[in-house]
C-alpha cells in the first residue's frame, strides 16, 4: 500500500522480469530470480491488473488464453468461481460472444471477473493483483473482492491496492512510499481464505 509514484507497479514490473533491479535480488523461494527465464517466471504467475486486456474476439478466445488446453469443465468452474458465468451464459451467443473493440459489450466489474476466471484458469501458485478494483462502485468491488478471495485461496499474492476494503484479503501489509518499503504489519483484519 502507497500512494500513487510510490513504486508498488514498479515492483511488479521487476518480479516479472519485465525490468532488472538496479541493485539487491529477487527471490521466489531460495531461487534467485536472476536464474529463472522470464517466460519461466511469467508462467508461475497469473497478474489481475486494473486495465484486463480483451482481444476483439470471443469470451472464449479470451479466457483460453491463460489455458489453451483447458476442458470445458475447467472454463466453466473458473467462470463460476469469478462470479462471471451467469453473466456469460445471460448472452445470446454466450461464450462465443464477441466482446467488441476494447471490449464495449461489457462492463467494468465483467472485465475485470473475466480477468479473475483467466487467472483461476491458468491455476498459477503465485498471483499479482495491481490495483483490480480500482474505479468500480462499491456493489461490483464487493462481488470482484468475493471472486478474489477464492482465486488466492492456496496461493501466495501480491495486492496492490489504494483500496481498503481489498486489504482484507492480506495477511501482511507493506508501506511503500519513493520506491522503499516504509512500514510493515501483519493484518489482523485479514480475512481467512
Amino acid at each position: 500500500r502507497g500512494a500513487s509514484g510510490s513504486g508498488k507497479t514498479s515492483l511488479t514490473q521487476l518480479l516479472l522480469k519485465f525490468w532488472a533491479p538496479d541493485s539487491g535480488q529477487i527471490t521466489i523461494g531460495d531461487t534467485n530470480l536472476n536464474d529463472l527465464s522470464g517466460d519461466t517466471v511469467r508462467a508461475l504467475c497469473a497478474v489481475v491488473s486494473q486495465q484486463v486486456h480483451l482481444f476483439n474476439t470471443t469470451l472464449a478466445a479470451n479466457l483460453y488464453l491463460a489455458k489453451p488446453d483447458a476442458t470445458e469443465e475447467e472454463l466453466l468452474n473458473a467462470c463460476r468461481a469469478a462470479a462471471i458465468l451467469d453473466d456469460i451464459l445471460a448472452l445470446p451467443d454466450g461464450f462465443e460472444t464477441e466482446v467488441g473493440e476494447a471490449a464495449a459489450r461489457l462492463s467494468g466489474g465483467q472485465i475485470r471477473r473475466i480477468g479473475i476466471a483467466r487467472a483461476l484458469l491458468k491455476d498459477a501458485p503465485i498471483v499479482i493483483l495491481d490495483e483490480p478494483t480500482e474505479g468500480l462502485d462499491a456493489a461490483t468491488e464487493r462481488e470482484v473482492t468475493h471472486a478474489l478471495e477464492r482465486l488466492l485461496s492456496g496461493r501466495t499474492a501480491l495486492i496492490i491496492t489504494h483500496r481498503p476494503h481489498l486489504l482484507t484479503l492480506a495477511d501482511q501489509i507493506i508501506l511503500m512510499d519513493a520506491g522503499h518499503v516504509t512500514g510493515t504489519r501483519l493484518n489482523t483484519d485479514a480475512i481467512n481464505i
